[in-house]
Formats: C-alpha cells, structure tokens, sequence
C-alpha cells in the first residue's frame, strides 16, 4: 500500500523528533548541572504515569493484543481485567514502600537488584538477579524490534525488507538511548504514549465504521450468527487456548510479573516518582488508563474475527494491517492510508518507548550489578557514561540479532519475559515483611524459581498457559523453607528495616487531630 520511500521519510521524521527530545533534555540538564542517570532522578506525576504506561503496554496494543483477542475471545479480555485491578493493592504493599526506602536512602538505589542487597547484603544474590533481570531484556527488546519491522514490511507489500528494517530500527533505538539516555526517554514517553493511545482508537473506529457501518451490535451479531467464531463469546474462546490453567496462570502472571517485577517498570514503579502523592497517582490512574487501551485493543481482534475468520496464530498478530490492507483500502484508500501511516508511526511510538527503557535499564544492570559489584572495576564518573554507552550498544547489538531470526509469535517473546521474573516477586515480599527470610533462602529460592520457569517452558510444554506461576510457587515455598533451617546474623539486616520505618514514619504518618 505504501511505499519503501513513504515508510523511511515518515520513521526519519519520527526519529527527529525524539533526537530534538534527546538533545533538548541533556542541554536543559547542563544548564541545570543537573547530569546523570535518571534512574536517581524523580519526576512529577504525569511523566511517571505516562513513561511507565508507554514502557508497560510495548508491542501488545498493535500486534500480540489484537491478536490474541481475536484467537481467545472475550474471556480473556476479562482476564485482563482481572489483574489490573491487583495493580493498586501489589503497589500500596510492594512498591510504595519500595520507593519510600529508596527517598529515605536519599535516591541510591539504581537498579533493582540494588533494592535486594539493601536487604539481604549478598554480592552473589545481587549478581544472580542482575543476569536474570538482564535475561528477560533480551527477548522483550527484539519483540519491539520483530513488530517494528514486520509493521514496515506489511505496509509496503514487502517493498521494504525485513531483515533491513530490523537493523536500521535497532540502531536507531541504540543511538537514541546512547545520545539522550533515560531521561529523555521518559520525556519522550509523555508524548508517545498520548499518541499511540489516540492512534489506536483511531484504527479502531475506523475499522467499525467501514466494515459495520459504525455498528457494534453488527459485529457481535456477526460473530455470534457464525459457528467458526460464536466460541468469542465463551471459553476456551475460538481458538481453544483459553484453559482453566490459562485462567489463572495468564492474569496472576501479568498482574506481578508484567505491571512490577520487569526490570524497566520495577525502577519506574519503585524509583521514580517525586512524591508519595505522584506514587499513589500512579497506583490509580494506571489502571484506568489500561482499560481504556486493553478495550481498544480488544475490539479490533473483535472487528477482525468478525470480518475473517480463519486466521492462523502468527497471522492474527498482524490483524490491523490486514484490515487496513484488505477492508478499509476497499472501500476508501486515502483513510487506508492514513491509518496505515498511522499504525506504523504507532507501532514505533509503542514499541521504541519499551525498548529505550529496557535498553537504558539494562545497561544500568550490566555497569551497577555487574562490573561494578561483582567484577569490582573502577569506574570513575569521566569514564561512567562512555562506558554506558558501549554497554547499550553491545547490548542493542545483542537484540537486534535475535530479532533477525525471532520465534514465531511475539506473543512468546513477551510471555516469556513475564514468567522468567516471577519468581523474584516472593523474595521481594519476603524482604519487606519478614525478618528472617536470609540471603541463603533468597538465592536458594531465585535459582530454584528461575529454573522451573524454564523448564516449564523448555521441557514440559506448559509455558503456554502457567508461565511463571509454577516458578513463584517453588520459589515462595523454597524461600519460606530454607529461611526456617538458616541463619542471617541480625545486624546486616537491622539498618534496612531501621531505614525502611524511619521511610514509613515520614510519609505515611498520619496526623491525629
């Protein structure tokens, strides 16, 4: 529909704009003197907000989402639902208290191993999550550079290779997060995140209109009167997928491993805020903001399967510019072509607003958790950010190779990620609440978790309806047992949890009148 020429005039565009970003963000800094990562900086509550949700929602609101609505129906939509609910209660009694700690510290904490060695004072628990965390980066980067470059593909009736898009979008993500950092990236996530929310909607209504004349009682009838799609209405949905073990394993993994435990959104849920205010904004508006983003998604995959109903799993995943390609270009070509630049510059805003936060995270990991602290190098603060940026090249070189050759379904990548931090979640809860959880349990319990997790995707098949569940059970069950039979001398963990109620005495003390 689009050609070659049209895609890369219209990324070079978008990519000016988020250099302008870049370069105006470290110029204002320098004036400031106020250099540095942001990750030991703090922002007012719109910004948190919207750089966690753009971070959050990646390339599931174009690609995985649509698709798997359309492949599972309305009951998954409902289990999305399910656990964005959970996400004030994980945060008043997670995270929150995670931030607290960090301000009382006066802002130290970097990445989110950082928060555990506070706690349990082992180098070699600090080293094993640093790899984990770094692990699930990985597949979550090249998901974002998959959907980018298939969107450019699609757009152009294969006018633009694949391969080559993946390679110019990942150097262009690399040299993004190299010249401006984290800071910018946040920045920039205010206003891709209003703009991918908008150009969802867009194609959505969009969509409707065309194929059923602006009606929603058309598409449901549609789909209903049909007896290869009436399973949308139902479980296990049309396709089958959605199982009794899906039910619980999908939204309990999302709802802590997605929204808390993913490295990039642990430092923004934990670290970023500015005021226990801008946190418990960010506890609320969130879940809000996801429905609003889940229920677009979720009826475009309803518009697809009422419109065709005989996609295969990879296929669905590219269900928007399906229709854009084969049922709005029918009928009116110019609106075709909108919204088919409309979902690429969206796709990118999405997706590139993910792979900078993980990209600058990561790098954080590699120079704070990893030489620094487990290879003991000296870093002096000249050599820090020309060191980092090698990092986040190596590591945005890393990425992009594996998304020349990527697993079918993004879906997978994304999951995967999820499922593989899991485990981490009890040994957090642990930390906070109990003083004789020991650094013994907490290694114990990562490597036993982190394994299964694994497995269950390696060896028994399973990773597609539990993910990281099994994995968070062992590992809670491991982290209370080993705690029981160890010891941890008193003293390493008494200024943590001096720290963490002097952290609660100050923000949380409520006046008695």
């Amino acid at each position: 529909m689009l050609s070659s020429t049209t895609i890369w005039v219209t990324f070079a565009l978008y990519i000016c704009f988020l250099l302008s970003v870049a370069a105006y963000v470290t110029v204002r800094d320098r004036k400031r003197k106020d250099g540095g990562n942001l990750l030991t900086a703090t922002v007012p509550w719109p910004v948190l907000i919207m750089t966690y949700l753009a971070s959050l929602m990646s390339t599931w609101v174009f690609f995985a989402g649509p698709g798997a609505y359309y492949r599972n129906g309305l009951g998954y939509w409902v289990a999305e639902l399910s656990y964005i609910c959970l996400f004030p209660v994980i945060s008043h009694f997670t995270m929150n208290k995670v931030w607290a700690y960090n301000q009382q510290k006066g802002r130290k904490l970097i990445t989110p191993s950082d928060f555990y060695y506070e706690r349990f004072k082992s180098p070699a628990l600090r080293t094993i999550l640093g790899l984990v965390f770094l692990a699930c980066s990985f597949p979550y980067i090249a998901s974002v550079l998959v959907a980018i470059s298939q969107a450019a593909q699609y757009a152009t009736g294969g006018a633009i290779s694949y391969a080559n898009a993946v390679v110019v979008i990942g150097i262009t993500m690399t040299v993004f997060v190299c010249i401006g950092g984290m800071k910018s990236a946040a920045f920039a996530d205010t206003i891709q995140g209003l703009f991918f929310i908008a150009a969802l909607w867009v194609i959505a209504i969009s969509c409707l209109v065309v194929g059923f004349h602006g009606s929603l009682n058309e598409a449901l009838q549609t789909i209903w009167r049909n007896p290869n799609t009436a399973g949308f209405f139902s479980y296990p949905g049309p396709s089958g997928t959605t199982t009794y073990a899906f039910r619980f394993g999908y939204p309990f993994s999302c709802a802590i491993g997605w929204t808390i435990m993913l490295p990039h959104v642990f430092v923004r849920s934990g670290y970023f805020g500015n005021s226990l205010h801008s946190q418990r904004r960010l506890s609320f508006a969130t879940p809000v903001l996801q429905v609003f983003v889940w229920t677009g998604t979720m009826l475009i995959g309803l518009i697809g399967l009422a419109l065709v109903d005989r996609m295969t799993s990879s296929e669905s995943e590219l269900i928007i510019p399906y229709l854009i390609n084969n049922i709005v270009f029918d009928a009116n070509p110019p609106l075709a072509v909108f919204l088919m630049l409309t979902f690429f510059v969206g796709a990118t805003a999405v997706g590139l607003s993910t792979a900078n936060a993980f990209l600058g995270v990561s790098s954080a990991i590699v120079e704070s958790d990893l030489l620094k602290n487990t290879f003991h190098l000296n870093i002096t603060p000249k050599s820090e950010k020309i060191i980092g940026r090698i990092i986040i090249i190596i590591l945005g070189t890393t990425s992009t190779l594996i998304a020349i050759n990527p697993p079918q379904l993004i879906f997978t990548l994304i999951m995967f990620s999820i499922a593989l931090v899991m485990p981490l979640f009890p040994v957090m809860v642990c930390a906070l609440y109990w003083k004789h959880a020991t650094k013994q349990a907490a290694i114990a319990a990562t490597l036993v978790g982190t394994a299964l997790v694994i497995m269950t995707y390696a060896v028994w098949d399973m990773g597609n309806v539990w993910y990281g569940t099994i994995g968070l059970l062992a590992s809670t069950v491991v982290m209370i047992v080993v705690s029981l039979i160890t010891y941890q001398d008193n003293k390493e963990t008494e200024s943590f949890y001096t720290t963490l109620e002097d952290a609660m005495n100050r923000f949380y003390t409520i006046d008695e009148k």
